[in-house]
C-alpha cells in the first residue's frame, strides 16, 4: 500500500502526529512515505509543536461578573437608542464614519457621476426623440392600411 502527500496530511489531521495512535493497516505505508520525503518530516514536526502547545496551554475561567457586564451594556445602548432619535442616528452615522480619504474619495466620485449624467442629459435632448416620435405617428395615421388619407 501506497499513501500519497494528500492522504497522508489528511491522516495526519484525523490521527494526529504520533504514528502509533494510526490505524495499522496504514501505519506502515506512511513510516515509509515518512523516511522518504523530508517535506513530510517537516510537517510531521511542526503538527508535533502545534500539538505541544494545545496540550499546554492554560485555560482561564471567565469573570463571574462577565455576563452581567455584556448584558449591562446591551442594555445601555438600547435606552440610548430608545430615548431619542437623534442620538440613534447619530450613533449610527458613528458606527458608520468614513476615514476623510474615502469620504474625499465618495464625495468626488458622487460629484463625478453627478456631472456625467448631466452632460448626458444635454447632449442628447428629450425634444429630438419626442419630433421623432410625432413624425412616425402622423406618417402611421396618414398611411393607414396602405391607403393615403
Amino acid at each position: 500500500m501506497r499513501i500519497d502527500m494528500k492522504e497522508f496530511k489528511e491522516y495526519l489531521l484525523v490521527y494526529g502526529a504520533d504514528m502509533s495512535q494510526w490505524p495499522e493497516e496504514i501505519r506502515e505505508a506512511a513510516q515509509t512515505e515518512l523516511e522518504h520525503s523530508t517535506e513530510l518530516q517537516t510537517i510531521v514536526e511542526d503538527s508535533m509543536q502545534f500539538e505541544k502547545v494545545l496540550q499546554n496551554r492554560n485555560y482561564e475561567e471567565p469573570d463571574r461578573d462577565l455576563s452581567e457586564r455584556i448584558i449591562t451594556a446591551s442594555l445601555r445602548q438600547e435606552h440610548i437608542a430608545q430615548r431619542d432619535p437623534r442620538t440613534f442616528l447619530s450613533f449610527i452615522f458613528q458606527e458608520l464614519a468614513l476615514p476623510k480619504p474615502a469620504l474625499k474619495a465618495v464625495s468626488v466620485l458622487i460629484v463625478s457621476v453627478l456631472m456625467i449624467g448631466f452632460a448626458i442629459g444635454y447632449t442628447n435632448p428629450l425634444e429630438d426623440v419626442t419630433n421623432a416620435q410625432e413624425q412616425t405617428n402622423l406618417e402611421e395615421f396618414l398611411y393607414y392600411e396602405g391607403e393615403i388619407l
